[in-house]
């Protein structure tokens, strides 16, 4: 399993263009950032994806379009994340922008344009926030600023390292601030110095397949039925199909008060030749020797 390098992820981010939004997943899983207080840092450190073949190695993108279905505001796939050459929302949204006239047009031309975010996994080091110290490893999903932050110290070299290795990464500090009555992320980094993460939360981690806690897929004939809802004002049957991605229990540690009792880990098999391969390897084996255990 061949380590990527940091010019090749200089490279992969360098391809990426920022754009809004946040995507809609199983919130219980996701270190809450946003509920800092104005004028407050929390650091953080990003952790690789189980994924050896994510190109950005620790991130993967969102995409999604809002609609309002049955009376309310949900975000769903766009066909394009999922390789699909054509999404009939973003048609309609090419649309409406080509129509220069009336303002109207223009409107629901940014209605139904796709937006992104960006979702990773995380080590929450200290922050001022409440949250499930039970819960390890926390999946973390932010919207441009923050991206373009990363961007920012991959093109600037200063990053000597891949920032999510376990030995000699570093730390990314989320800073909020106020711009007018918004929030503001936009001067958030990557510490100066690079650290370790210590053995004994390394042997605790579980890593997640961030590709799975995407906005799920759907087939075109359900997403236009619901582009077609949201047009009309009329029902939508929302289906198993239409429904958030199922939560992986290979990793996703209980949050229900009446599942809060420490639970036995599993241990993953031992991999053959395993103490030759580096950490983050060690771990992408574990996490997929733990999703097959589980699948049967």
């Amino acid at each position: 399993m061949a380590k990527k390098s940091l010019a090749d992820l200089a490279s992969a981010f360098a391809s990426k263009a920022s754009g809004g939004g946040t995507g809609d997943q199983s919130w219980k899983l996701f270190f809450p950032f946003w509920k800092a207080e104005p004028g407050t840092t929390s650091t953080i450190r990003f952790l690789p994806d189980a994924d050896s073949e994510n190109s950005l190695g620790f991130l993967v993108e969102n995409l999604v379009h809002e609609l309002v279905i049955n009376g309310k505001r949900e975000k769903v796939p766009c066909l394009k994340m999922y390789g699909e050459s054509e999404c009939p929302i973003c048609t309609l949204s090419q649309k409406y922008y080509d129509e220069k006239s009336p303002e109207h047009n223009q409107q629901l031309g940014k209605k139904y344009y796709r937006k992104k975010s960006y979702i990773g996994q995380c080590l929450v080091i200290e922050t001022t926030i409440d949250h499930d110290q039970a819960q390890l490893v926390k999946l973390i999903e932010f919207g441009p600023k923050i991206f373009q932050q990363i961007q920012s110290a991959f093109s600037s070299g200063d990053l000597e390292e891949a920032p999510y290795e376990l030995k000699g990464g570093y730390n990314f500090r989320i800073k909020k601030t106020k711009s007018g009555e918004y929030a503001d992320y936009g001067t958030s980094n990557f510490a100066p110095k690079q650290t370790d993460v210590a053995d004994d939360v390394i042997e605790s981690m579980n890593l997640y397949n961030l590709g799975e806690y995407r906005t799920a897929r759907v087939s075109r004939e359900v997403l236009e039925a619901m582009l077609l809802a949201d047009q009309t004002g009329g029902s939508f049957d929302d289906g198993k199909e239409a429904k958030p991605a199922p939560v992986s229990t290979s990793t996703v540690r209980p949050t229900t008060a009446e599942e809060e009792k420490p639970q036995a880990q599993d241990t993953a098999p031992a991999v053959e030749g395993e103490k030759k391969l580096s950490v983050v390897e060690q771990l992408r084996l574990r996490a997929a020797a733990q999703k097959t255990a589980q699948a049967e």
